[in-house]
């Protein structure tokens, strides 16, 4: 394995699965999030044989797992959790992130905090200065309190849109709606969203901000590097 320190980042010429796997040690509690690369980490922890415990907070994860030979509990079979792993769709230089494109805001938080490390495993291209506006802010939403959320929301000069049912995301677990939120910058992000979360009805939204301890992904050369808080400036 060849190991260097380039922009005090540490660069390891093997890919995300493998990175990722060198922080797991025998015994631990791993929760494994959504998205490819959270899968391509189970299939290599498949590989390993390794002797850990396996939970998840999505059960399309844990139906995927299973297929390959993983048995994955729910969240609810813990009370501790040494890793989580998970995946984005955007991420700030302070780690705050968008998790947007799921529906499971409330058990991937749940999971998050919980764990001593929330790693998420990503592209390079998701982690910007700022988190991006082509990504919703999404909230889970109680079905009779859509209207009222919407009108907030456009109370607040926010274009809001509920997510159609000819979506596989339009439902959370729970039978909740999912309503996705824009703005030309979330320079603001922090307040419109604790202002969301006070209103009646809204259970839990797609921003997860202080949580995320590291992010491992690949640089220019495809090489696997992890990112930890206060390294991005």
């Amino acid at each position: 394995m060849f190991t260097k320190v380039k922009n005090n980042f540490e660069v390891i010429s093997i890919n995300i699965s493998n990175l990722a796997l060198t922080k797991i040690k025998p015994n631990m509690t791993i929760s494994l999030g959504g998205g490819q690369n959270v899968f391509k980490l189970a299939q290599t922890i498949k590989q390993a044989s390794l002797a850990i415990n396996l939970v998840s907070p999505s059960e399309m994860t844990r139906y995927n797992c299973q297929k390959i030979g993983l048995f994955v509990h729910s969240l609810n079979e813990t009370d501790q959790i040494d890793i989580a792993f998970d995946g984005c769709d955007s991420v700030d230089y302070s780690l705050n992130t968008l998790k947007s494109g799921g529906n499971i805001y409330l058990y991937e938080k749940i999971a998050a905090q919980m764990s001593k490390e929330y790693i998420l495993l990503l592209p390079q291209e998701r982690i910007q200065k700022e988190l991006s506006t082509k990504v919703p802010l999404s909230i889970e939403v109680a079905s009779p309190a859509v209207k009222q959320i919407m009108n907030f929301c456009h109370s607040l000069n926010l274009k809001a849109e509920l997510r159609l049912d000819t979506s596989s995301f339009a439902r959370s677990p729970l039978g909740n709606l999912i309503i996705d939120i824009y703005k030309p910058n979330w320079n603001d992000i922090a307040q419109i969203n604790e202002q969301l979360l006070k209103q009646n009805g809204v259970i839990a939204s797609s921003y997860f901000p202080n949580l995320v301890t590291s992010l491992i992904t690949t640089n220019n050369n495809n090489e696997a590097l992890e990112i930890k808080k206060g390294d991005l400036k």
